[in-house]
C-alpha cells in the first residue's frame, strides 16, 4: 500500500485512539512526509521539467535533423541531377568530339584532293607559262639544269649542223631569263662567226646554212636585245647586232626602243655608233631626232658618225632636225662635218625629184664620173630614179662591161654624166621638188 495513504490512516487512527497527544505526535510525522512528499514532487517536477527540456532540445534537433535532411535529399537530387547533366554533356562531348573528326577526316581528305587538283592546275599553268615563254617560277636549280641541257643540245646540233636545233636550242635558252642571257651570247657568238659579222658580215663559212632572216631570228627575247644594248660588259658583236635589230621589235613601244638606240649612242664609239644612228633612222619615234641631234652637238671623236648623224636627220625632216643641221653647218669643229650639213641642208628643199647622193666613195665610178654629195640623180640609162632601188633596177639594163648615161640636178643646173662599168660607190635618199 502506498505510504501516504498509511500515513494518512494511521494519522486518522490516532487521533480517534490516542487523543490529542498522539494526534500531535502523529500529525509532526504526517507533515515530514507531506514535506517528504513535497520535495519528492519538486523534484519530479524538476525532473519532468528537464526531461521537458530535453525534450524540447530534442525536438529541435529532430526538426534541424530533419531539416538537414532535407537539405541532403535536395542536395542529393541536385548532385543526382548535376551527374546526370555531366553525363548527358559528356555523351554530347563523346558524340561531337565523334563528329569533329569525322569532320577533320573528311577536311583531311578534301584538302588532299585539293591539293592534287591545285598541283595539277599548277602544273597545267607551268606548261601555259613555258609555251609562251615564261620561265620565272622556275627556281635556281632548275634553270641551271635547264641552262646545261639547253647549251648541249645547242653545241650537239652546231657540230651536226643542224640547222633547226641550234635555232629551237637558242630560243629555248632564251626562255630562261636574264640567268641565260650571258650563255646566249656565248653560244650566238658561235653561229654569228660562222654567219659572218663586221666586215665579213654574211660572208662566213655558214656552215649552218642560215639566211639573212633565220640568222636574225637567232635572237628571239626583246629582254636580251636591252640587256645586249645596255650592258657594258656585253660582247660588242652582240651589241652592235641588237642595235641592229631594235627596228625590227615592232611588238615594243617605239619610245622604249629609240631610248635604248639612244642611250647607246651617246655613249659609244665607232661601228657601234653607226648601228645605233642606223637603229634611230628606222625608229619611227619623235625621241629619235632629239638623240640624234644631241651626239651631233656632244660629240666631239667621230667625224663620220656625226655625218651619218647629219644624213638621217635630214631624212627626219623636223624643224628640230634641221635646225641640229644647221647648227652643225656653221659650226661643227670638222670641216667634213659642217659641208656634209650645208649638202644636207639642199635636200630640204630640193630643186629636182630623185636620189639626192649623200655619199660618194672616192674610188667609185661616181666619183670618176663627177658625181657630188648633194647632186641630185634623176635618171639612170634613161630610167627615172626616184630611189636607190630605181637605180639598182636601171643598172640591171645596161649590157656587161657598157658605160650608163646618168642625169644630175646640181643647183640650178642639170648635167649628164656617163658612167663606166663598175661599182658606182654612191648613197643617197629620196626627195622630191616642192
Amino acid at each position: 500500500m502506498d505510504r501516504k495513504i498509511v500515513a494518512g490512516v494511521a494519522f486518522i487512527v490516532g487521533a480517534l485512539l490516542l487523543g490529542p497527544a498522539a494526534y500531535f505526535f502523529a500529525r509532526l510525522d504526517a507533515e515530514g512526509e507531506l514535506t517528504s512528499l513535497r520535495r519528492e514532487r519538486e523534484a519530479l517536477l524538476s525532473r519532468a521539467q528537464t526531461a521537458e527540456n530535453e525534450s524540447a532540445s530534442l525536438t529541435r534537433q529532430l526538426v534541424e535533423v530533419k531539416t538537414a535532411g532535407s537539405r541532403t535529399d535536395h542536395s542529393a537530387k541536385e548532385i543526382a541531377s548535376e551527374v546526370d547533366r555531366l553525363a548527358r554533356e559528356k555523351g554530347e562531348a563523346t558524340d561531337r568530339a565523334q563528329q569533329a573528326e569525322a569532320d577533320l577526316l573528311k577536311a583531311r581528305n578534301e584538302a588532299e584532293d585539293l591539293r592534287r587538283r591545285n598541283e595539277a592546275e599548277l602544273d597545267r599553268l607551268k606548261g601555259v607559262l613555258e609555251k609562251h615563254g615564261i620561265y620565272e617560277h622556275l627556281s635556281a636549280e632548275e634553270i641551271q639544269a635547264r641552262m646545261a641541257d639547253g647549251e648541249e643540245r645547242f653545241r650537239r646540233a652546231f657540230e651536226g649542223k643542224d640547222k633547226q636545233g641550234v635555232m629551237k636550242a637558242m630560243a629555248d635558252l632564251q626562255k630562261l631569263g636574264p640567268s641565260a642571257y650571258d650563255k646566249c651570247i656565248e653560244l650566238w657568238l658561235l653561229a654569228a662567226e660562222d654567219f659572218g659579222t663586221g666586215e665579213n658580215w654574211g660572208k662566213g663559212a655558214n656552215t649552218l646554212g642560215l639566211n639573212f632572216q633565220e640568222y636574225v631570228s637567232l635572237i628571239s627575247n626583246f629582254e636580251l636585245v636591252k640587256y645586249g644594248v645596255t650592258d657594258p660588259k656585253v660582247n660588242e658583236a652582240f651589241r652592235i647586232n641588237s642595235l641592229y635589230g631594235l627596228p625590227w621589235w615592232t611588238g615594243e613601244p617605239t619610245s622604249q626602243r629609240a631610248k635604248l638606240a639612244g642611250d647607246a649612242l651617246l655613249n659609244s664609239s665607232g661601228y657601234t655608233s653607226v648601228a645605233a644612228i642606223e637603229a634611230l633612222k628606222d625608229i619611227p619615234d619623235p625621241a629619235s631626232v632629239r638623240y640624234l641631234s644631241d651626239y651631233l652637238g656632244k660629240n666631239a671623236d667621230n667625224a663620220d658618225g656625226r655625218r651619218q648623224a647629219i644624213t638621217v636627220l635630214a631624212q627626219k625632216n623636223t624643224p628640230e632636225a634641221w635646225a641640229a643641221i644647221e647648227k652643225a653647218a656653221a659650226s661643227d669643229r670638222d670641216e667634213r662635218v659642217r659641208e656634209a650639213a650645208r649638202q644636207a641642208q639642199l635636200t630640204r628643199d630640193p630643186k629636182a625629184t630623185g636620189v639626192m647622193i649623200t655619199w660618194v666613195d672616192a674610188n667609185g665610178q661616181g666619183a670618176l664620173a663627177g658625181i657630188r654629195v648633194g647632186d641630185i640623180m634623176v635618171s639612170y640609162n634613161g630610167r627615172a630614179t626616184k630611189t636607190l632601188g630605181d637605180v639598182n633596177e636601171a643598172k640591171k639594163t645596161v649590157a656587161e662591161g657598157a658605160s650608163a648615161p646618168v642625169k644630175i640636178v646640181r643647183g640650178e643646173e642639170t648635167l649628164e654624166l656617163t658612167l663606166a662599168p663598175g661599182q658606182i660607190g654612191i648613197n643617197g635618199v629620196s626627195v622630191t621638188a616642192k
